[in-house]
């Protein structure tokens, strides 16, 4: 059994590309579980959200031009605030060590993402260089050989979080960033042996 003894930070973002290297993200949204089953939920837009390099289709499939406006159920701040906000956030603390990202892309996608966007503002990430994938863990759960995990590749992890006993999102907080904040959450609750 695994027993987690650090904060989780359930993470998901929406951002202007899938491209790590140009894409800028405009909605944060974390929920923060401490050792003791405490929870925290925030939501952040990033009102200057630079949109230089951004993939159109990217923005399409997030909603941005629906879902980017102030309507009073997120923070609305600036980019630098929002990298301070994360960084003391996200920080490491002698109580419980490092924070340990959990998402459905949060090693590959998410955090790479709100890395640089720490360092563009002189911060640099303080969570576990580990983080929790979810996609890689269902695989590997689901896989009946070590070998097995090829044939996975090909489902999507919707189909997966659903192998799991997780139903999708609904489809009207689906592709929000605290629409998979939640399900990245009850995906990790499903999974067995696992304990907050």
């Amino acid at each position: 059994m695994l027993r987690i003894d650090r904060k989780l930070v359930f993470l998901d973002i929406e951002a202007t590309s899938l491209d790590t290297l140009t894409a800028r993200p405009w909605e944060i949204a974390t929920i923060e579980r401490w050792p003791n089953g405490a929870e925290r939920r925030t939501t952040i837009m990033i009102s200057d959200v630079d949109t230089t390099h951004a993939d159109p289709k990217s923005l399409e499939f997030g909603r941005f031009d629906e879902r980017h406006v102030k309507d009073g159920r997120s923070r609305w701040l600036t980019e630098s605030l929002t990298a301070l906000w994360i960084a003391r956030r996200m920080r490491k603390t002698p109580e419980h060590g490092s924070p340990l990202l959990v998402g459905s892309a949060v090693g590959t996608y998410d955090a790479p993402i709100l890395a640089a966007m720490l360092a563009r503002h002189g911060y640099v990430p303080e969570w576990y260089h580990h983080p929790i994938d979810l996609v890689t863990w269902a695989q590997a759960r689901e896989a009946d050989s070590p070998f097995g995990t090829i044939s996975l590749l090909e489902h999507s992890s919707y189909d997966l979080s659903e192998l799991a006993g997780v139903p999708r999102p609904a489809a009207a907080v689906a592709h929000t960033a605290m629409g998979d904040a939640m399900w990245a959450r009850d995906w990790w609750d499903a999974i067995k042996g696992v304990t907050a």
